[in-house]
């Protein structure tokens, strides 16, 4: 299996490598059969020898960058070289930054010639029709979905009361659950003792990620949760944040379980969670004799 390993800035705004997103998936639809990845600077090192490490026959590295300057010149070759000798069966291929391909600048001047063409406005007055970094679309409708998470890894980062709620509600699931923090809730050691959960204690690190199939970002520091958002979205892990919504893949509605086989999902779409509360508290109080019922007469 070949292997392509797109190289970016490492960055903590939230959002900032969706921009992956549309050449990860035209590679993945264009070059079937080919192992298509991304890491940051930082990452590197670590995330190419741990691809190196798998079955791959050959691994080409594309720097996601504009400027051929101090990274492509030398931070990359340099961890290229290195790991090129510890895997010489291998052949790594590193291609030129964006900012050197000969198509490039084409692409830019046909880019700004459109743009004057469709808005011959003056930069000055363009400028104030962009919207602003922190206004962000409101989402659409959420598309609901069960998930089979029995076997699979899923990581929560922070030990706290929300991370614990999200432990106590993923365990039932049969998913192998690790949780990073640097303190822990003292409920946490109890909860550990009686299943299989694994917790980390210290800081988290992007090395985390590995073999992780859903994150749930559970801390109240906004640099940590960027940060985790970024590094599963490079990685096209799935993300849950507890603290922005919006900046996840999926969010969790309240679910209540009635019976055996019945089970009660209430959803604001993320948008009021106390409403969702409520809603819960509502169907718990009038609806639980009545669902309880029905599936006995049901059987």
């Amino acid at each position: 299996m070949k292997a392509i390993l797109i190289i970016a800035h490492h960055c903590i705004l939230p959002g900032a490598y969706k921009g992956f997103e549309t050449i990860l998936d035209r590679l993945h639809h264009d070059m079937p059969g080919t192992r298509v990845a991304s890491t940051s600077l930082l990452d590197l090192e670590n995330d190419l020898r741990t691809l190196l490490r798998e079955d791959v026959e050959s691994v080409t590295l594309l720097p996601f960058l504009l400027l051929n300057g101090q990274h492509s010149k030398n931070d990359v070759p340099r961890v290229v070289a290195k790991l090129q000798a510890e895997f010489p069966q291998i052949p790594i291929t590193l291609m030129p930054c964006l900012g050197d391909w000969k198509e490039f600048a084409s692409m830019v001047v046909a880019g700004v010639r459109n743009a004057q063409i469709e808005n011959p406005q003056s930069a000055v007055g363009a400028t104030s029709h962009l919207k602003a970094p922190q206004e962000r679309a409101h989402s659409s409708n959420l598309f609901s979905i069960e998930v089979n998470l029995e076997g699979k890894n899923v990581l929560v980062v922070g030990g706290g009361r929300i991370a614990l709620r999200k432990v106590k509600t993923l365990l039932p699931t049969g998913a192998r659950i690790t949780v990073v923090a640097p303190q822990f809730d003292p409920e946490f050691s109890l909860v550990s003792r009686l299943s299989s959960l694994v917790l980390i204690n210290r800081p988290y690190e992007p090395l985390d990620l590995r073999g992780i199939f859903m994150v749930f970002i559970c801390t109240d520091q906004p640099a940590v949760n960027a940060q985790v958002s970024n590094d599963a979205r490079a990685r096209r892990i799935l993300v849950n944040n507890a603290c922005d919504y919006l900046d996840g893949d999926f969010i969790v509605p309240a679910r209540m379980d009635f019976g055996e086989n019945i089970a009660v999902t209430v959803s604001t779409q993320g948008r009021a969670p106390s409403l969702a509360k409520k809603l819960k508290q509502k169907i718990q109080t009038e609806w639980a004799e009545g669902l309880e019922q029905v599936e006995r007469d049901f059987k």
